[in-house]
């Protein structure tokens, strides 16, 4: 008994952490290029540390893990969470969940057509339509694998200088998204983070010459996270 307490006494003095510290909780950052900090330097090799979920986990005291890969469509996020090992595996462990996706799905209908001239309605409408249907599933399959909070962000516009020949149809779209995120708030876990209005109007808050938050758009992403994480 005498030699069993000296043991625990000298595990106590020199592996203090591993009795008394308690571990900090988990932030997974799942998305496209926007959590994970593209173009924020000039190497786009690993997530940056000024990315949106690293600036949350340094106020939140969490751990962070960026999933984030740039170009993901909500068509190719909804595969991974459903198939991915890492992902799944990743997401089970998460105290917190960033999700900001869609934008790709939006650009890629603009880059096929160079532009807003010649976009037909109805193509919007079915980028749209699937769009929120991913989203849904996304949202749907993170509440089962996880018992943690999900942050969901909305799109903010990448092309101000567009005017309103962008602004009108992307506020029409992230109504819905809105909406969608609000419905699904009353049965999940899941919280909207608004960064369409929060980035309206301020265009230094995008990299000039690029559709990629700036440093100062950045830190804005985390604050509106951050106040919803507050909240509960």
């Amino acid at each position: 008994m005498c030699t069993l307490l000296c043991f625990l006494f000298l595990i106590n003095i020199f592996y203090p952490s591993s009795l008394h510290a308690q571990s900090p909780k988990q932030l997974v950052a799942i998305g496209d290029s926007i959590p994970y900090g593209y173009n924020l330097k000039e190497e786009n090799t690993s997530p940056p540390g000024q990315a949106f979920p690293y600036l949350i986990g340094g106020k939140g005291n969490l751990e962070v893990t960026n999933l984030s890969i740039p170009g993901l469509t909500s068509k190719e996020m909804l595969l991974a969470v459903r198939e991915n090992e890492l992902f799944r595996e990743t997401l089970k462990e998460a105290d917190y969940v960033i999700l900001y996706i869609g934008g790709n799905d939006l650009l890629n209908l603009l880059k096929k057509h160079k532009g807003l001239n010649g976009v037909k309605m109805d193509e919007v409408a079915y980028v749209v339509r699937n769009l929120l249907y991913n989203v849904y599933s996304i949202a749907v399959e993170l509440d089962q694998l996880t018992e943690g909070e999900i942050l969901v962000y909305n799109l903010y516009n990448p092309y101000p200088e567009q005017g309103e020949a962008l602004e009108e149809p992307l506020e029409l779209i992230n109504k819905q998204y809105s909406s969608l995120i609000e419905l699904l708030s009353h049965f999940t876990n899941i919280k909207h983070v608004d960064a369409y209005h929060a980035f309206r109007d301020h265009p230094e808050y995008i990299i000039p010459g690029d559709v990629h938050p700036s440093k100062e758009g950045q830190k804005v992403l985390a604050k509106i996270g951050w106040k919803q994480m507050k909240k509960k």
